[in-house]
């Protein structure tokens, strides 16, 4: 007897038999299971990010 979720309680794993899992497969009303999705490993970000500086009068402050 296979375990499914439906889509009224997804979080509610409930036990069927085979003809109620297909019926309510073929009316829509299943969880489709889908495996976690593959994410490939985070590249390091530099040690030293370059600073954007401006440089010339406009858009400077003084002190």
């Amino acid at each position: 007897m296979p375990i499914v979720r439906t889509t009224m309680r997804p979080d509610q794993p409930i036990e069927v038999d085979d003809i109620e899992a297909a019926d309510l497969k073929a009316q829509g009303l299943l969880v489709e299971e889908t495996p976690a999705p593959v994410v490939p490993p985070a590249t390091a970000a530099p040690a030293n990010p370059a600073k954007k500086t401006s440089t010339g009068a406009a858009g400077s402050k003084e002190s």
